[in-house]
């Protein structure tokens, strides 16, 4: 695997890579999040799938870099690493912002004549087509942190208290959220066919970013089975619930490698 030891963009969770052609979890982070946001995912059998997590520009060891500021570069840089991989077989799971990444990062797949991967694992975001259709203006700092309280209390909103720390957080934050606020989705022109890859898609039950239209707009993506998942707790319900949802993913993932969930 000497290839991907220079890569910016992939960190396998376990601190360095498997050997072999065995499957690979590829592991989107939220708005503002980097590679640490998987730390500890290795120690989860998760169905034999290597989990293997994006560090985006901006962030973590790379903080020094310009953030990615457009949807095009995002998914295109994320696909362009995953070249080595090629003959790995792949599946994504998305969390919040990631869920958009990674329904992007399958449609630059399918452009590319990629294989399509064997599973996509939405979390805690809506569907493409729910997201506006007109941007806001940027948010200011106060909004910005006041989203990260709203959505994360206990998590990155302890560390907003201390200034080196904020500076740390909204960075990257911001830049993410105003791509996040400049999504148009690729399902949106007439004639873009659904994708042959199956869904599961996962909320907390108590997220308020999500709605009743939500699994039935993700489903509607799919020419594939689509599965939904609920577990107790809010936007970032995956900390709690991480051991049940990794248990329960890792199914998924097996299922998906014998091609049952298609």
């Amino acid at each position: 695997m000497s290839e991907l030891t220079d890569t910016r963009w992939l960190r396998p969770c376990a601190g360095h890579w498997r050997e072999g052609t065995g499957p690979v979890l590829l592991c989107l982070p939220h708005a503002g999040g980097g590679a640490l946001s998987y730390a500890g995912w290795d120690r989860h059998p998760l169905g034999g799938f290597e989990p293997v997590a994006v560090c985006l520009p901006g962030r973590e060891d790379r903080f020094a870099e310009d953030p990615v500021s457009g949807w095009t570069a995002l998914v295109s840089a994320i696909a362009d690493s995953l070249t080595p991989l090629a003959h790995r077989p792949l599946a994504v799971f998305g969390h919040s912002m990631g869920a958009l990444t990674g329904y992007e990062l399958l449609r630059e797949l399918a452009r590319r004549k990629r294989p399509a991967p064997l599973l996509l694992a939405v979390s805690a975001h809506r569907a493409p087509q729910e997201m506006p259709t007109a941007a806001g203006p940027p948010r200011s700092p106060r909004e910005l942190l006041d989203y990260v309280r709203r959505l994360d209390d206990g998590g990155t909103a302890e560390l907003l208290d201390d200034p080196e720390w904020r500076d740390l957080v909204l960075r990257p934050l911001g830049a993410d959220l105003r791509l996040h606020d400049t999504y148009r989705s690729s399902a949106g022109p007439p004639g873009q066919p659904p994708l042959a890859t199956p869904f599961v898609v996962l909320t907390g039950e108590d997220d308020p970013t999500v709605s009743d239209r939500t699994y039935a707009g993700w489903s509607a993506l799919t020419h594939a089975v689509s599965a939904r998942r609920v577990y107790p707790g809010g936007h970032f319900y995956l900390r709690e619930q991480r051991d049940r949802l990794l248990t329960e993913l890792g199914r998924d993932l097996e299922n998906a490698m014998r091609g049952e969930l298609r």
